[in-house]
């Protein structure tokens, strides 16, 4: 005989078959879980198995020091030479020529630019005629005036006569002074069209190229000395008073490894940058090795006053993965790892944020590695 099943008994019986058939994926996860949380279980506790006997470790012992330490505020900075020189010439005229490049190394009074000279020199050319027949004129005034004073001493000429004639001589002289003072002039022009540097430094810029047209004022080349560098930061209007000019600033060039200078404040800008808004403070920083550069990004860590802070040696430190820890010693010598988030580097010392309350005594090195429960002796 065929028995029939209405509907609702149908739908328990596949529910019940869906159920077992789950069964041993519940149990998997199940167990996953368990080994999951003993394994938690074990990194909190130091890897302490389950059948551990506590030992006996020796371990040098440090205190975890509440003092008070520098409060930092962090501003970003940009290099600068100390002195930068923008070489330009006073004339107008077509560059004819430019002997340096970008990078170059020169002396002072080293030629950089030539700016065509043809006119200048044919003004030097005239200015040196006249001075020739100027001295002429005067070599003249000179024996014509030794005559009448032998001719007056004879009584041959009369005194206004020899007047006349010293006179004659004395705007013959004057005569030759122009004449130098404009051969002078044309020679100062003419230098304007040699541009040298006014001093030693290195290229940074090059602006003009043969052909183009120089003008007064116009910068042609641009110098850098970089043997010392500047760095300017800017300072928000509510800190900028609590900031003295020769303060020492911490100043870190992130481009370069092991690259971080300790270095007095030299001045603050009284008056707020429009674009930022900020105060700009000026250090300067050596630049002996020539690794530093201008436009290079540096932050500049500087002291605001004063805050407490929990310090520890980083050889107290315990490291596992991306947490950090501190073996804790209680008062029956009992070692537990506690975890705990470090801020900022204070000299060999390092800052924790949270974890500690401060005056705990923590290992700073021991004998054998520690786990959770090990007794220390001292």
């Amino acid at each position: 005989m065929i028995r029939r099943l209405d509907p609702q008994h149908r739908r328990a019986g596949e529910i019940g078959s869906a159920r077992a058939r789950r069964r041993p994926a519940v149990i998997a996860a199940t167990a996953a879980l368990a080994v999951i949380a003993l394994a938690l279980g074990g990194c909190g506790g130091g890897d302490q198995p389950a059948s551990y006997q506590p030992k006996e470790v020796r371990a040098d012992l440090v205190a975890a020091l509440r003092t008070s330490v520098p409060r930092i505020v962090m501003a970003t900075g940009e290099l600068r030479a100390q002195n930068t020189v923008e070489v330009s010439t006073r004339m107008m005229g077509h560059v004819r020529e430019v002997l340096v490049r970008e990078g170059m190394q020169v002396a002072a009074g080293q030629c950089l630019v030539r700016i065509d000279d043809t006119d200048v020199l044919a003004q030097q050319r005239q200015a040196e005629a006249a001075v020739a027949e100027a001295r002429a004129v005067l070599d003249n005034a000179e024996t014509n005036l030794a005559r009448f004073e032998r001719l007056f001493a004879e009584n041959s000429v009369s005194r206004a006569q020899l007047d006349d004639v010293r006179t004659g001589r004395d705007r013959a002289r004057a005569g030759l002074q122009r004449a130098e003072a404009a051969l002078a002039e044309v020679g100062v022009h003419l230098s304007y069209l040699r541009v040298q540097a006014p001093a030693a430094g290195t290229v940074i810029r090059r602006l003009v190229d043969p052909g183009d047209m120089a003008s007064p004022g116009m910068p042609l080349v641009i110098l850098e000395q970089g043997n010392v560098m500047k760095v300017r930061a800017g300072l928000s209007e509510r800190d900028v008073d609590l900031v003295n000019v020769g303060a020492e600033v911490r100043v870190k060039v992130t481009s370069l490894d092991q690259a971080v200078y300790t270095v007095p404040v030299a001045r603050i800008i009284p008056a707020a940058n429009p674009q930022s808004r900020t105060f700009d403070l000026e250090a300067y920083l050596p630049n002996d090795d020539r690794r530093l550069r201008s436009g290079m990004f540096a932050r500049v860590e500087v002291p605001i006053g004063a805050r407490d802070a929990i310090l520890v040696p980083r050889e107290a430190l315990h490291l596992r993965g991306q947490l950090t820890g501190v073996w804790i010693v209680d008062e029956t010598e009992t070692a537990h790892l506690r975890w705990i988030r470090t801020g900022r580097e204070v000299g060999d010392e390092i800052e924790v944020v949270s974890g500690l309350q401060g005056g705990e005594s923590l290992v700073l090195r021991s004998d054998l590695p520690l786990v959770e429960g090990d007794k220390v002796v001292r």
